[in-house]
């Protein structure tokens, strides 16, 4: 993992973010490939989650194992997952030194049915970069802009609408700060900033900033997992559900989650299916969540669930941007490129390579980032504003707003939605 060992600068930047997650989480942190910046997914080393109706077929196929794989049986762990819909074991050790996949794949060579036990991956904020990857497209920039883009769209009528943003946390200074007015009532989770700020700090306000601006009308409440200095960027499937859980119980119309990952085999992930099938599912609400940053097809989990709204992102000239994420994850896409919105100020240090180690002083209570974690809340704005003028429902409202986006087909992307200018223009 010395960064002279690796060639360029997006396999540094994997690597950078690997470093600060595993050091965040007490080297809980695993991947699926020999050379980190290469990874997939990631994942605990010791967790596997398994649905509460396979738990039985789970252990079944563990008692068939060949004795000396496990040195015990695995314990059920004794936190209560989405009210014991989802189980959650933790591994004993492994004499052999085979990973969690590694021991799915015995499992399920013994019978036990593809996609019955999981990994517990970690979801990324705004997950991106490259061959695999764990952040924004970019890390934060300055600017000299005292207005956010997209603008303000102002509203003067309406039915206020719930949105909850499940993100990094809330920074109140911004609520009443004369520099952000669309802020003024935005409440959430206080993330504790100071004057040097974390990594990933910022980015809930941010994102309910600009929920606000295309959305006046809206009562956000932004719900916090660790991350930054205490989470290194990252969350456990098995743990963000919970966040989800607390979010459902402030009934909101429209989520935003700008986080998500991608998974063993590709395939849905367990949690997130869960989740949906005992708060989402015959509600009247919609998630909306980021289709991820790392310029591939494969599918990211949660945005490209059908019952979710994924997001990729567009440049301003309407172009697909290059880290953006599509196809299955992304089903439709909205500005993700230098998006300006509220921020908290304070010294805030790089991370990454290219930039790493280079110091940022934020002073205008604003900030200019990219990633499809910017773009999601544009396409939630959106569905709330439609809820707000129209009275319909969250499920219309979602349907309406994709009904009017523009399609396209683009040569590299293929056939496409897109959302073309979803926003007052300057």
């Amino acid at each position: 993992m010395s960064d002279w060992q690796i060639g360029d600068d997006r396999r540094r930047r994997s690597t950078d973010q690997l470093r600060d997650l595993r050091a965040a989480n007490d080297r809980q942190v695993a991947w699926d490939t020999e050379a980190p910046a290469d990874f997939t997914y990631l994942f605990h080393p010791h967790h596997v989650l398994v649905g509460a109706e396979d738990a039985g077929d789970f252990e079944a196929a563990v008692a068939r194992l060949d004795k000396g794989v496990l040195d015990e049986a695995p314990r059920r762990d004794d936190v209560r997952l989405l009210g014991g819909d989802l189980v959650r074991y933790v591994l004993a050790e492994r004499p052999g030194g085979q990973s969690v996949p590694d021991i799915l794949d015995l499992l399920e060579e013994g019978g036990l049915r593809r996609g019955a036990a999981s990994p517990d991956h970690w979801v990324h904020v705004s997950p991106g970069g490259g061959s695999g990857s764990a952040c924004p497209a970019v890390e934060p920039e300055e600017t000299g802009l005292t207005e956010p883009w997209p603008p303000v769209a102002p509203q003067e009528k309406g039915h206020d609408v719930r949105v909850v943003v499940v993100d990094t946390g809330w920074n109140p200074p911004s609520g009443n700060d004369p520099r952000t007015p669309w802020l003024d009532g935005v409440e959430g989770d206080d993330e504790l900033n100071g004057p040097d700020l974390r990594p990933y700090a910022g980015h809930g306000t941010f994102i309910a900033g600009v929920v606000r601006c295309i959305a006046p009308l809206t009562t956000i409440f932004v719900e916090g997992f660790a991350v930054g200095g205490v989470g290194g960027g990252g969350i456990l499937e098995s743990e963000i559900v919970r966040r989800l859980e607390e979010a459902i119980v402030r009934k909101p119309q429209v989520i935003n989650l700008s986080a998500g990952c991608r998974t063993r085999h590709d395939l849905p992930s367990i949690a997130f299916s869960r989740f949906h099938r005992r708060h989402l599912e015959g509600t009247d609400c919609v998630l909306v969540a980021a289709a991820g940053n790392d310029s591939w097809a494969a599918p990211f989990w949660p945005a490209a669930y059908d019952w979710a709204v994924g997001v990729g992102s567009l440049d301003r000239d309407g172009r697909v941007s290059a880290f953006s994420n599509y196809g299955v994850s992304a089903d439709v896409y909205a500005l993700g490129r230098n998006v300006v919105n509220a921020f908290p100020d304070g010294t805030f240090m790089c991370h990454e390579s290219p930039d790493k180690g280079d110091v940022r002083v934020f002073s205008t209570g604003m900030a200019r980032w990219s990633g499809t974690s910017f773009a999601a809340p544009i396409v939630a704005g959106l569905i709330a504003r439609e809820i707000s003028e129209t009275g319909a429902s969250a499920a219309d409202a979602r349907d309406a707003v994709l009904a009017r986006a523009t399609y396209d087909s683009d040569p590299q992307v293929g056939p496409h939605v897109e959302l073309r200018q979803p926003y007052p223009g300057p």
